[in-house]
């Protein structure tokens, strides 16, 4: 009996222990933060985040007792920011429904393309309450994207970003085997052209000289007699 009431009782420690790790994971995966009289849990839908993998803004939305917010405004939107780029502000839509998903649980689809830290500023109104929020993704706060290398099977294809770089390489390879190209042509032209005018020059000195020697004449333009 003690050594089963020991068992019981480490087992209900280990599971209180995950559970705990399991929230203390689920927080950490949003940055969470009260606006007014508002609550927005921030991230990306799916995580870990890899470039190339089809994801989505999520935006968990309560009050501040923590009751979910399921009428969401229209002029509510989302910017997502990367380095020196960002979208248009992008609609966010309900994920959720009377039989599925969670309330408060609004998404704004994207394909990020690099890895790295993202940014997604809120911009828009709930019930009158000016909204201007921005989060980062960092270590502290959600993922920031990674390659997919490391999930990819059963061959590591490059990355969109890998691509980018090689196409761009290619695309100033093309342009300066075109430039070279156009370079050559001109100058076959210019050949092409100084031949020409070399050739009629040539035609208009040989006219006239059948012309001359049709007419008895000489090279000074003198009668040509004979002896």
């Amino acid at each position: 009996m003690p050594w089963r009431g020991v068992y019981t009782l480490g087992t209900g420690l280990a599971l209180a222990l995950c559970v705990v790790l399991t929230a203390t994971g689920s927080a950490g995966a949003h940055e969470r933060r009260q606006v007014g009289a508002y609550v927005m849990r921030v991230g990306w839908a799916d995580e870990p985040t890899y470039a190339g993998v089809k994801n989505a803004v999520q935006l968990m939305l309560s009050d501040a007792k923590g009751k979910p917010f399921t009428d969401l405004p229209e002029d509510l939107k989302v910017e997502i920011v990367f380095g020196g780029q960002k979208t248009g502000p992008l609609p966010l839509e309900a994920a959720f429904g009377k039989a599925f998903g969670r309330p408060g649980d609004f998404r704004a689809a994207v394909v990020p393309t690099r890895p790295g830290n993202y940014t997604f500023h809120f911009i828009g109104s709930l019930n009158g309450q000016r909204i201007d929020q921005s989060f980062t993704s960092s270590e502290t706060t959600f993922d920031p994207v990674q390659e997919a290398a490391a999930i990819e099977f059963p061959a590591k294809d490059p990355s969109p970003g890998e691509l980018a770089e090689k196409l761009d390489r290619l695309g100033s390879r093309l342009e300066a085997t075109r430039v070279t190209a156009a370079a050559g042509a001109r100058r076959g032209e210019l050949l092409g052209t100084m031949g020409i005018l070399a050739g009629t020059v040539g035609v208009i000195v040989a006219a006239r000289s059948s012309r001359r020697r049709a007419r008895g004449t000489g090279p000074a333009g003198g009668t040509v007699r004979s002896a």
